[in-house]
């Protein structure tokens, strides 16, 4: 073989000079991805996969495919077998079984980790790959390459019946320090400006600084009420708590507590105590990350917060058209931290940050390496899938004991996140710290403890409508988005009257709960008909609220919703049984209604910790905690092997799904900016920002019902985008009515 031939990794449209050599790339990958996985002490791992990461270009079919850009050459899977053999050669069983590991990575970093599978017949598998007999002949790397010495298995915490759970974990983590850093240097030589664009974000030392001054600046303006003393208390706790050593925190606060910015200085204060790299906090719904993005720039900047969810929009996009490649370049940098999460604090979602977790594709899984050595606070912490528990709490588990991650569990309702009963997957006895301390934690409650609980059991939507009537400020909230429409009109039209589902889109629900803040705050009437969807984040105050059974967490945030401001000596929450009874197209609903029952008939206090432990722990006895069997499926693919290294990356990906979604995205041309998009989207080469914006105008409708929403005029935009031309179907009180044929007259909804 010719020592003289330069080998390449990427090209340019100029002479060779200037295309990037093999060697050099694959020295920077090593070095960048040793870098990352080191903050989980395996940075050496990490070298070895970045060495021989693209060692199959050493091949004369590939360096002829860069001539030529014909055909396709299969460079990835000779390091996977490279390694696989050099270990097997010069170590041990032990080697051999870490190589196995370390070949996922190799094999996987352009298509996505692949299944362990059975054997080599199992296509698409790295069984089968290892197997592959038809690589082309890349031994030329032996001329080039040096190669670092074997080195030995990272300490990691794991217990016997979950360590293939707890090795593939390991193995995603340096998946995604390879993964990042192959996409990063390849930017680098193949588009230096959109890599130079990348960081410039505030120091946590600048944005704790600039935190301390804005709650400072708050508390000096905050009147002087038992409410705001007892925010500050809890302030002060957190403040208190961020010295003490890394791992798991609960900061359980009552609704109204002021546990937003009080989690956020705890977070701050313990990242630059224990050097820690970043915040990461994770939100159940776009709404209240909307909020709460929308507080924390408030307090550190419009440049400090990477808010990361589908419905985010730069300002600069919304003024350059939505177009990605036609923004600014603030507005890319902070699209491409959403890449990586390269940065000092991410607002983003439950969705988001737990199916990352689970992914198998390279471009969900570049962020996760970002998350080790970082504060994750987990706001309401309770909403996480019972379906998904066990799989969901071993994550959790993961980043605490082996990724040197400080969780904060969030919550007015503390979910039984220890190991017991049903949740054998649980934190162990005693790591879960809570920050209040536990002989002021009920005199806090007792302060926030503004409302009455009184059950009515079974009543009408005529009675429940005759008891609103009779209050001048009322909420009533409901389960479904068709109940919640049927007591709406039975309640009938009236300025003081309003409805909010998710019938109605964002935008137009914004707009409502503003009309419905002021009348509250004015202390005109005011009476609204709403789904579960005011609980959370929804900053709203009335005297009195009805809430339909749910389970114990759901009636806690709706009395979150009465006398939030402690205004009034006592407000009033009613809870009722319809008359209709609970949904029937959701039984874990029935469910945590059921076991709500069940503990209100045994505790007086019915939110205090003992009761909200018991709903938990009684509600994990009825349920499946991991219905997809993603546990069961890395147990048996590994069952009786020494070392587990059967792990089913690509069925655990397709199988966690934070949230079953059969539903079907209408787009309601309402309005002019909404007709203007649209108008965009119908011939715009690049799509992907015009949909972000047209996000805030879109509802999501099940897919039964979207026969109906055809028949009455709805249009398919490029063949995949279902738009509700002038707004057809939709009203203003109630959003779209799909199941309704009598509102679909045209031009209806056009205002």
């Amino acid at each position: 073989m010719n020592q003289n031939i330069i080998y390449y990794a990427h090209t340019t449209d100029g002479p060779k000079d200037t295309w990037q050599t093999l060697l050099d790339h694959l020295h920077v990958v090593a070095g960048l991805a040793r870098d990352r996985a080191e903050y989980f002490k395996s940075g050496d791992f990490a070298y070895w996969a970045g060495i021989v990461h693209d060692i199959g270009k050493f091949s004369m079919a590939f360096q002829d495919y860069l001539e030529s850009g014909r055909g396709r050459v299969d460079h990835s899977t000779a390091g996977a077998q490279l390694i696989k053999s050099l270990w097997e050669r010069k170590g041990g069983s032990v080697q051999v079984y870490l190589a196995t590991l370390l070949s996922y990575i190799i094999a996987g970093h352009h298509g996505g980790l692949p299944d362990g599978g059975a054997t080599a017949m199992d296509s698409g598998s790295l069984m089968s790959r290892l197997a592959k007999k038809d690589l082309p002949i890349y031994d030329a790397w032996e001329k080039h390459v040096t190669l670092p010495s074997i080195p030995t298995m990272p300490r990691l915490i794991m217990d016997r019946e979950t360590a293939s759970f707890t090795l593939s974990f390991w193995v995603r983590m340096l998946f995604s320090s390879l993964t990042d850093s192959d996409f990063l240097d390849t930017e680098h030589f193949c588009d230096p400006g959109r890599f130079e664009i990348r960081g410039r974000w505030p120091s946590l030392e600048i944005l704790g600084d600039k935190l301390d001054a804005f709650l400072e600046q708050m508390l000096s303006n905050a009147k002087k009420t038992p409410v705001n003393a007892a925010r500050l208390e809890i302030l002060n706790h957190c403040n208190e708590a961020a010295r003490k050593d890394n791992g798991v925190f609960s900061l359980t606060v009552p609704t109204g507590g002021g546990k937003t910015l009080s989690s956020l200085s705890f977070a701050m204060k313990h990242a630059r105590t224990h050097a820690l790299r970043r915040i990461i906090y994770v939100i159940p719904y776009t709404s209240i990350i909307e909020q709460n993005a929308e507080v924390f720039r408030n307090a550190l900047g419009d440049d400090a917060v990477l808010e990361h969810h589908c419905n985010y929009i730069h300002p600069d996009e919304k003024e350059e058209g939505g177009d990605e490649h036609r923004s600014a370049d603030d507005a890319r940098r902070f699209r491409l931290a959403m890449e990586n999460w390269d940065t000092t604090l991410v607002v983003t979602t439950a969705v988001q940050f737990f199916e990352s977790l689970f992914a198998n594709r390279s471009s969900r899984c570049r962020k996760l390496h970002n998350i080790a050595n970082s504060v994750v606070i987990l706001d309401e912490a309770q909403m996480l899938p019972l379906p998904l528990l066990q799989p969901s709490v071993m994550a959790l588990r993961e980043l605490a004991y082996n990724y040197n991650v400080s969780l904060v569990l969030c919550t007015a309702t503390q979910p039984a996140l220890s190991q017991s009963g049903k949740l054998s997957c649980g934190f162990r006895e005693g790591d879960i710290r809570e920050i209040i301390p536990q002989d002021r934690s009920k005199a806090l409650f007792k302060i926030f403890s503004r409302t009455r609980i009184i059950n009515l059991g079974k009543i009408s939507d005529t009675d429940l409508v005759q008891r609103m009537r009779s209050e001048r400020q009322v909420l009533a909230i409901v389960n479904t988005r068709n109940h919640a429409r049927q007591v709406f009109q039975t309640l009938g039209k009236d300025p003081a009257h309003f409805h909010l589902s998710a019938r109605m889109y964002p935008e137009h629900r914004s707009e409502v709960l503003e009309k419905i803040r002021q009348r509250l705050k004015d202390g005109l009437p005011c009476r609204v008909v709403s789904t579960s969807l005011i609980e959370c984040g929804v900053d709203v105050d009335f005297p009195a609220v009805f809430r339909a059974f749910a389970g114990l967490d759901s009636i806690a945030q709706a009395a979150g919703r009465c006398n939030r401001e402690g205004e009034l000596e006592i407000g009033y929450v009613y809870i009722f049984l319809p008359e209709t009874g609970m949904p029937k197209r959701a039984p874990g609903f029935q469910r945590r209604a059921e076991v709500f029952q069940m503990v209100s008939e045994k505790h007086r206090d019915l939110f205090s910790p003992e009761a909200v432990n018991d709903f938990f722990t009684t509600l994990y006895r009825f349920e499946g905690l991991d219905q997809k069997g993603i546990m069961r499926s890395l147990s048996e693919a590994n069952k009786g092997t020494p070392f587990p290294q059967f792990f089913p990356f690509c069925k655990m990906a397709s199988s966690y799904r934070f949230i079953e979604n059969n539903m079907v995205s209408v787009i309601v041309e309402r309005g002019e900016t909404a007709r203007k998009l649209v108008g965009k989207l119908e011939y715009a080469e690049e799509v992907s920002g015009i949909l972000r914006q047209l996000q805030a105008y879109t509802v999501q409708i099940y897919s039964y019902e979207l026969d109906a929403l055809l028949a009455g005029g709805v249009e398919l935009v490029r063949n995949q985008f279902y738009v509700a031309r002038g707004g057809i179907g939709y009203r203003e009180d109630e959003g779209l009515c799909s199941d309704d044929p009598a509102h679909w007259e045209a031009g209806e909804g056009i205002i």
